[in-house]
């Protein structure tokens, strides 16, 4: 009887054994399947809020090397992403983040974790009072700006800049093309080809906040964070197409400026989409193959006056319908662009370069005395060039009112 009960119990114990190890392993492979969730969970958001469309593994487009310094020159599309160019911190935390904690200083909460952040991340002081922001920081925030500039999304590429400046070919004109008889001479035509140099220009970003808001608000990070990226994509993209009236030096031209463009001019008040199909035919006709011919870019007061278009028939408010070579096309419609004019290319032409340098100087001398408030000043260092004019065309002097 006793030898039937001790059986009983050592099945029992075993029995139990057996339960708690399967228990175990299972508790474990939960843990464990929660916190890679949880990884690749912030990691996808980290990479969210600086998307760039891209695979983080995808090559350059291209690779040109710089003649003076015969160092290799990416180049890369819209979906690349500048930041995979250097070497990546799994850890990285936004770039709202790193402001907040150089805004407050010593004033936040986590004054100590935000420090020791920066330090991790090797975020340096500079002479004038500001930090330094390392180059796999640096390529996050300027693919976020790229992320949101309307010239990047429409395909112009862009160029890491090495050095303040960089000479490019550019082609003023398609190259002379002869059958050539035996024994005769052969014609000299103009150079078809010049040099054009990126020269990186600063565009600044003030940004004031109370010292209360700062400290207290749950969001400020991303508020900071999107305000810049939407502010400065969007003064990137004017200069990009209009210049400045302002200090013109100091900014990009404008490809709505550029020597050498194709025009439409004249178009007056719309009553159709023929000033359009005549950009087409002048890019067609400068060689720009149909496949090639990108985005639309104007203003919103252009798309409205387009869209109200009726078919003109008496009576009739049925919405005019663009032609097929129209509605194929992609349109951007920007406060970039300039009202009265539109512009169509071959984007991949338009060349942005950008200096991956990101600099923020924190003003409290000027704002803090007075009425608490702290300001910062972002600075970033870019440029555009055109390698072939003859592969934009602007549509001038449209009547929008």
């Amino acid at each position: 009887m006793n030898t039937d009960i001790a059986e009983v119990v050592r099945e029992t114990v075993t029995e139990l054994g057996t339960r708690f190890a399967e228990f175990k392993d299972e508790h474990q492979r939960a843990l464990a399947a929660e916190i890679q969730y949880r990884e690749d969970f912030e990691r996808k958001f980290n990479l969210a809020r600086f998307d760039a469309r891209t695979s983080p593994t995808e090559p350059p487009a291209a690779t040109w090397m710089d003649a003076k310094t015969k160092q290799a020159i990416p180049v890369l599309s819209h979906k690349h992403r500048l930041a995979d160019l250097t070497e990546q911190k799994p850890d990285t935390p936004s770039m709202g983040r790193i402001l907040r904690g150089v805004l407050l200083g010593n004033r936040a909460d986590d004054a100590r974790e935000l420090a020791e952040e920066r330090k991790a991340l090797g975020i340096v002081s500079d002479a004038s009072g500001g930090i330094l922001a390392p180059d796999y920081v640096a390529g996050r925030w300027i693919d976020a700006l790229r992320a949101r500039m309307v010239l990047s999304q429409a395909g112009a590429r862009t160029i890491p800049m090495p050095g303040k400046t960089l000479t490019l070919a550019a082609i003023t004109a398609d190259p002379t093309i002869a059958w050539h008889a035996e024994n005769s001479a052969i014609t000299p035509s103009d150079p078809t080809f010049t040099g054009v140099t990126l020269s990186a220009k600063t565009i600044t970003a003030v940004c004031k906040v109370s010292v209360e808001l700062a400290a207290d608000a749950a969001n400020i990070e991303q508020v900071i964070e999107s305000t810049l990226i939407a502010k400065t994509a969007t003064e990137i993209d004017s200069a990009g197409l209009n210049g400045t009236a302002v200090n013109a030096a100091l900014a990009p031209s404008g490809v709505f400026n550029l020597t050498g463009r194709n025009t439409v001019t004249g178009v007056g008040a719309p009553t159709n989409w023929d000033w359009c199909l005549d950009a087409i035919g002048k890019l067609l006709a400068a060689n720009v193959p149909l496949e090639n011919i990108g985005t639309l870019i104007g203003a919103p007061s252009l798309w409205l006056k387009m869209a109200k278009l009726k078919t003109g028939l008496s009576g009739d408010q049925t919405p005019l319908r663009m032609p097929e070579a129209v509605e194929k096309l992609p349109t951007a419609w920007t406060t970039a662009a300039p009202s009265g004019k539109a512009i169509i290319a071959d984007w991949r032409d338009l060349l942005f370069g950008v200096r991956k340098d990101l600099t923020v100087r924190v003003l409290n001398e000027a704002f803090l005395g007075s009425n608490l408030q702290v300001a910062f000043v972002v600075y970033a260092r870019v440029d555009f060039a055109a390698a072939r004019p003859a592969s934009f065309v602007t549509a001038e002097g449209i009547t929008v009112s």
